[in-house]
């Protein structure tokens, strides 16, 4: 009979073969040699754990198998990771952010940056991203798996909610955790409905609640699901976490998180009230989103341009009519939310280019004359003269102009939008290239 520690010393040749493999392969526009070596050194850590540790030393053996697992299910993500499948300039645009938020300390030296990589899976709830665990015990570098929905792989304007997901990275990057914790635990959880666990299930239980709220929170019931154990079943740190990725989505990606997020999941949970064990109410989530784009003033720019001012009244007319009325889905005080997203803003603000800015409003007439053109959105232009101008933009500006061109009375195909704005990201690349 094999023990323990044979089947391991199996697994990880199994391993070492398929990494082997992957050099066939090319992911990403970097390809795929600096994956290939930091996962050639955790293989190489493995190893020595496993020559080190005796067959009756458990504790340890379980400890190693768990980083075999962690390998191994990293290594069956990668492989589906191959260039040409999605839309890399959005992805490469991405990465700067996610560079700026996630670079950390790490066994060899004290400022490494992730390595990202993107694969497609699944249907419209499966954005999300694997950010390995705080400090993975053999990593050199922190790896950073995002996963679009397969269908939507090429739909960069919904790409926007991945915002979200970069938020996760930042909350299990031990950089910036402690700061964020800091902030929201002053100013979101210190009080009201998310003060603690049982402030939020009396929330949820209310007499004022929804009557969708109450149909489920009945249909919990027979299972022993009631105001005192429904913690039990949910996971109020998980819904914890949610809401603090919303609000680094928000202050990210602007407007074009909110439109993302509000379309999702309003696709798949269109009363707003649903319950997950991981996910608080849709509704509640839209509502504080709202209300902080407004705290935030990216629906407050003032245009001297008729036409630019009537599309993006039209564009936030449509989002905020998304807003739940029952006022039991506002979870959060304005000033709740102010404090907070102030001072994250701030955080974000010392990590460029990670916070977003507003864009000015000669670059966003530019971008909606363009996508009106159904003309890719870039920083080109060719002036009075006929000189050609090229000017940096930010690719978050481009989809913001989408959005608003798609909320518009004669709105573009959508999947046409997206098409136009993936093709404008790649170009505005080149032209910055060209710039620089």
């Amino acid at each position: 009979m094999r023990t323990t520690k044979d089947f391991l010393e199996q697994e990880h040749r199994n391993l070492v073969a398929v990494l082997e493999e992957t050099l066939r392969f090319k992911y990403g526009i970097d390809g795929s040699l600096e994956f290939f070596e930091e996962c050639r050194s955790r293989l190489g850590f493995v190893a020595a754990e496993l020559a080190r540790t005796p067959n009756t030393d458990i504790d340890n053996l379980q400890r190693v198998g768990g980083l075999i697992l962690e390998l191994s299910g990293l290594l069956s993500r990668i492989e589906r990771s191959s260039v040409g499948e999605y839309s890399w300039p959005f992805v490469e645009e991405l990465k700067r952010i996610a560079v700026a938020i996630c670079t950390e300390a790490t066994l060899t030296k004290p400022d490494s940056p992730p390595m990202i990589h993107v694969l497609s899976d699944g249907g419209l709830d499966q954005y999300q991203i694997f950010t390995e665990s705080n400090r993975p015990s053999s990593a050199g570098r922190r790896i950073l798996t995002i996963v679009v929905p397969r269908t939507l792989k090429h739909f960069v304007l919904l790409h926007s909610i991945l915002g979200h997901e970069i938020g996760h990275a930042m909350w299990q990057c031990s950089t910036h955790q402690n700061a964020l914790k800091n902030i929201v635990n002053r100013h979101l959880f210190s009080s009201g409905t998310f003060a603690n666990p049982a402030a939020t299930s009396s929330w949820l239980f209310s007499p004022n609640a929804p009557a969708a709220v109450k149909s489920q929170l009945a249909m919990l019931n027979p299972y022993g699901i009631n105001q005192t154990t429904f913690f039990n079943w949910a996971q109020w740190p998980a819904w914890i976490e949610e809401i603090i990725c919303d609000l680094i989505g928000l202050l990210t990606f602007g407007p074009s998180f909110v439109a993302a997020e509000a379309n999702l999941l309003y696709s798949m949970n269109p009363s707003g009230a649903g319950l997950g064990q991981r996910h608080p109410p849709v509704g509640c989530r839209i509502n504080y989103l709202l209300t902080g784009v407004s705290l935030q003033s990216f629906d407050g720019e003032a245009f001297k341009d008729a036409n630019v001012t009537g599309f993006i009244n039209s564009f936030w007319s449509a989002l905020k009519a998304k807003k739940q009325a029952d006022p039991w889905f506002d979870v959060f005080t304005d000033a709740q939310l102010k404090a907070a997203t102030d001072e994250m803003s701030t955080l974000l603000a010392s990590l460029p280019p990670a916070r977003y800015s507003s864009p000015t409003e000669t670059d966003l007439r530019h971008l909606l004359e363009q996508l009106h053109a159904t003309v890719p959105p870039t920083g080109f232009q060719i002036d009075g003269t006929g000189a050609m101008n090229c000017r940096p933009i930010d690719f978050r500006h481009t989809l913001y102009a989408g959005w608003v061109v798609g909320a518009s009375s004669d709105p573009l195909a959508f999947e046409r939008l997206n098409r136009l704005c993936q093709h404008g990201i790649m170009q505005q690349r080149a032209i910055d290239t060209m710039s620089s």
